[in-house]
């Protein structure tokens, strides 16, 4: 049996400036037939990754792969298997794998480097795979502060991003930890979400000139911990304020992404405050994973930890929803579903 695709593929490289949906085309092609050990997938959820950003600049020297011209864009995602040749598959399974961002992909894909793995049968939205359960979202969130940050009760802990898929999380977990939390965002509505609804102490304006001194009088000492996902000058501003010594972990640098010199990071606090800087990833710590899953779940379903999702639907939007991430449209997960998600 053969079938036929659409899918979204990369027109340009864009090593700086803003992402626009325009960078992306929609095409179709033929899938061939399945080989030994593959699997045919319909999508059913896509997440969508700020990641993506370093794999659509040409530069090969990023730390995953280029997406090629004209290819298929690829991803995670939760899917339903519709045709196996590979044992312990059968169609019907819901599974989380890299997908393409296709109606119909085929697995592996061209840049594997995840494996598949069943749908955890306790997460009832295929979405929450993606985002609060998901290697780029909650388990991220978790191994930054638990195992990379070691967030304690009593501590001053900073999240930048607060409002996003990482960071918000990051901010809960570190307040179910027993510390002190305050968020960086860049709108009222995300800064009443983060007070109001997931329980920070106190949320700031990231673009806000006197953004030091509110944070100098929020913590007379200096936060404990900085959880960064956008590096540049929000950073080094958190950073000049921190207490001796104190931690930072980066999980992400979005706002770096569309522009190079922002990478750039005076590291005078780092020496004055005494500061260890640690960039990480989950797949650090594969031994904290399975626990790590074990106590969202249970966060999530004790109403501990509220998960925020923006969703978008059908193929035709994931690249309007990748560049909205660069716009600070999303609150929390920014996930693309497609029509058999809710079924």
């Amino acid at each position: 049996m053969s079938f036929t695709t659409r899918f979204v593929s990369l027109s340009r490289y864009l090593p700086v400036g803003r992402v626009e949906p325009e960078h992306f085309t929609v095409a179709a092609k033929h899938l061939p037939e399945l080989q030994d050990g593959q699997v045919l997938l319909r999508p059913l959820a896509f997440s969508v990754d700020a990641t993506l950003r370093g794999q659509v600049t040409g530069d090969e020297s990023y730390f995953l792969p280029q997406i090629p011209l004209g290819e298929a864009v690829t991803g995670i995602g939760v899917s339903e298997v519709v045709a196996s040749r590979l044992p312990g598959r059968a169609p019907g399974d819901r599974v989380v794998s890299q997908v393409e961002w296709a109606d119909l992909s085929v697995w592996p894909t061209r840049d594997h480097w995840l494996e598949m793995t069943p749908l955890d049968p306790r997460i009832r939205k295929p979405a929450h795979a993606l985002g609060v359960f998901g290697l780029l979202g909650g388990l991220t969130a978790y191994t930054g502060i638990v195992e990379a940050g070691r967030a304690q009760a009593g501590e001053t802990v900073v999240v930048s991003a607060a409002a996003g898929n990482v960071g918000s999380l990051a901010g809960q977990i570190a307040r179910i930890r027993g510390a002190r939390v305050i968020g960086l965002a860049g709108s009222e509505q995300k800064r009443r979400i983060l007070t109001q609804k997931l329980g920070f102490d106190a949320a700031l304006d990231y673009r806000a000139a006197d953004l030091a001194e509110q944070l100098q009088a929020l913590t007379p000492g200096g936060p404990d911990l900085y959880f960064d996902a956008v590096g540049g000058a929000v950073s080094q501003t958190v950073m000049n304020v921190m207490r001796r010594p104190a931690r930072v972990v980066v999980c992400g640098l979005i706002s770096t992404y569309d522009d190079d010199t922002a990478w750039t990071v005076n590291i005078k606090p780092l020496y004055s405050n005494g500061l260890t800087l640690q960039g990480y990833t989950p797949l650090q710590f594969p031994q904290a994973l399975p626990a790590a899953l074990d106590h969202l779940v249970d966060w999530v379903e004790t109403g501990q930890l509220i998960p925020l999702e923006t969703e978008r639907h059908g193929l035709d939007a994931l690249p309007a929803a990748f560049a909205g991430l660069f716009r600070g449209e999303n609150i929390g997960k920014m996930v693309v579903t497609t029509t058999q998600a809710e079924q």
